[in-house]
């Protein structure tokens, strides 16, 4: 086999040389090579999507074929969604691992890991939908943590007696930005499961690149207010034990509905929920390091980092300065290609975009593939904007989406 120079421009010329010559060589591999940083191109691929990839042995292999063809550096697999696991476990309902006659995610590791000629093996990371139940009332831990678990709103209703589409009665002109069922993050035993599974994702397969946390947030309400100080607005967290504890510790009082609010004790108990969310990110980081420190630790984020601090206590960017997340993934779906690019300006200035040093926290723009099945090229726009903009690469949501469509798949060049 012939072997390329390291180094200089001899390398360069006769990679040029090999890509003029050689019409089956891909050009996303050229695009890796000659890149001044490594840039990530990833898929997010659903469990319970269009496709149900995990479901069937012969989807996983079909998935790992195109994304090796294509040139994807990365695949974030859901295995752990509404209480249910695509991996065996006994931390949740493990029945939809037995699906595909054999280990999904085993499957696919093994699948990604195998580097081609020329290739690098495809990283996966095992993403878990942390907080979202979505509309499973029967999930294992709600049996057995109990009905506690589960968020209520400030008048006392559980999420458990919310319709699971559409807004309730009572709700005043607001409704869920994602309706269904969440688990309230200021209780402990509910960011202790997160953790675990999670542990037992990096203790049951050294070869898993790192984990992937989504819905890793309180929810908020629609139209968008910041903070629990309006007290009009929909708002999360008022558990017993939880404000309880929000008392014991902070000696200030959560704003209930119907009574007044003080703006410091509303400050107060905005910072308490944040600090709930973003502890059960640093278990998490701090956890899985601790088995295995190579281990990736990345998050799904709200695109608007302030709305995603003051509406659903998601403090990404305090993650990030913080050091106990590895990378943020800012979902930025919109069909608005300028407000695309606004947001993709807007995320990365949450970090250094200029800073050498390899092992800093990285930005990944999250990008609406849904949205353009019909017109590819304006998400390809949107792709060349994050690029600009400095981002560490690309997530493309959702491989359900693009299966079966050759023109979603011819990735830019640059």
């Amino acid at each position: 086999m012939m072997r390329l120079p390291r180094t200089g421009a001899p390398c360069l010329l006769l990679i040029a040389l090999l890509i003029s010559g050689c019409s089956s060589f891909h050009g996303n591999f050229l695009v890796r090579l000659l890149s001044p940083k490594p840039f990530e191109i990833s898929l997010w691929v659903q469990a319970e999507g269009a496709n149900k990839t995990l479901d069937s042995a012969e989807k996983v292999k079909a998935l790992v074929k195109r994304a090796r063809s294509a040139g994807v550096t990365d695949i974030y697999a859901q295995v752990y969604r509404s209480g249910r696991a695509w991996f065996p476990t006994k931390l949740a309902d493990d029945s939809p691992s037995k699906r595909a006659g054999q280990d999904p995610l085993a499957l696919l590791l093994d699948l990604a890991s195998r580097g081609e000629e020329f290739e690098r093996p495809i990283k996966v990371h095992a993403w878990i939908n942390a907080f979202a139940l979505a509309r499973n009332k029967k999930a294992p831990i709600i049996r057995e943590l109990g009905t506690e678990a589960v968020l209520k709103d400030q008048y006392g209703r559980s999420l458990l007696e919310y319709p699971l589409s559409g807004k309730p009665a009572w709700a005043k002109g607001f409704g869920l930005g994602t309706p269904g069922i969440f688990l309230d993050p200021g209780n402990p035993a509910v960011r202790k499961r997160i953790i675990d599974v999670a542990a037992d994702l990096v203790k049951k397969y050294p070869r898993l690149a790192g984990i992937h946390l989504d819905f890793i947030r309180y929810p908020y309400a629609l139209p968008i207010s910041p903070g629990s100080s309006f007290s009009s607005r929909l708002d999360f967290g008022y558990n017993e034990a939880s404000v309880a504890r929000f008392a014991q510790e902070t000696r200030k009082t959560a704003p209930r509905a119907g009574s007044g609010v003080k703006r410091a004790d509303a400050a107060a108990w905005d910072a308490w929920r944040r600090a709930q969310v973003s502890e059960a990110v640093r278990g998490v980081y701090e956890t899985t390091r601790g088995l295995r420190g190579q281990v990736i630790v990345s998050a799904a984020v709200l695109s608007w980092a302030e709305r995603a601090y003051l509406s659903a206590f998601q403090d990404w960017r305090g993650w990030l300065e913080g050091g106990f997340l590895d990378k943020a993934v800012v979902m930025n779906y919109t069909r608005d290609i300028h407000l695309a690019a606004q947001i993709s300006r807007s995320a990365l200035a949450a970090r250094r975009v200029e800073t050498p040093n390899p092992s800093a926290p990285k930005v990944v723009i999250g990008l609406g593939a849904y949205l353009f099945t019909k017109n590819p090229a304006s998400v390809w726009r949107e792709w060349r904007a994050a690029r600009d903009a400095g981002a560490d690469g690309v997530a493309l949501f959702s491989y359900d989406q693009m299966v079966g469509n050759d023109a979603m798949w011819k990735f830019p060049v640059r």
